[in-house]
């Protein structure tokens, strides 16, 4: 493609946003670092209106907050980020929520997707879990069986969300999908990372 009709493309489009905040309480992926934000300069305008300065060392791991996982962390020998095309990180997709059809360590299957909305090949793939609920910047969920009434959001977000059935895996390869985004911790089932 094209500069010029990238810069169309993408000045047509429709953009969502669906990062989720990040904060030092965005909790890491299990056992990585969490995000620390260290202050070494900090220094308001003057009085009169001056310049301020800031400056700061953040570090944190890259699996914390909303990333992308690149081909190569699940075989070596694959493309590294800096390697793939934004051509290949860009294009028409849909969004599907499944929230009302699955439930903690649930599995879901291509025909739940398909059901919902009409994928095409080459799509990007959204998936509506509902368990963003669990982000740690959303309100408590409340759960008069879990302990001390309020559910744990790490454990909600990370280790209990649906994933998919064996079979989707073999299923997106073949509509060759270009990504498939998920509202909670990992795309892959909780049990199988």
């Amino acid at each position: 493609m094209r500069r010029q009709e990238f810069i169309s493309l993408m000045s047509n489009a429709k953009w969502f946003d669906l990062t989720q905040a990040m904060s030092i309480f965005t909790p890491p992926w299990p056992g990585e670092m969490p995000l620390q934000v260290q202050f070494f300069k900090r220094v308001t305008g003057s009085f009169v209106g001056g310049q301020g300065a800031n400056g700061q060392l953040i570090e944190w791991s890259n699996n914390t907050g909303t990333h992308l996982v690149g081909q190569r962390a699940f075989h070596s020998g694959e493309r590294a980020i800096a390697d793939i095309p934004l051509t290949d990180l860009c294009g028409e997709g849909v969004i599907v929520d499944i929230s009302d059809a699955v439930s903690d360590y649930s599995l879901y299957t291509p025909e739940m997707v398909t059901s919902r909305v009409e994928v095409k090949a080459g799509d990007i793939l959204i998936i509506n879990t509902g368990y963003h609920k669990y982000g740690w910047d959303q309100p408590d969920v409340y759960n008069d069986a879990a302990q001390g009434g309020i559910e744990s959001k790490e454990f909600g977000f990370y280790l209990r969300h649906p994933g998919p059935a064996p079979e989707f895996f073999e299923w997106a390869l073949d509509m060759k999908l270009k990504l498939i985004g998920v509202d909670c911790g990992c795309a892959e089932h909780p049990m199988n990372t």
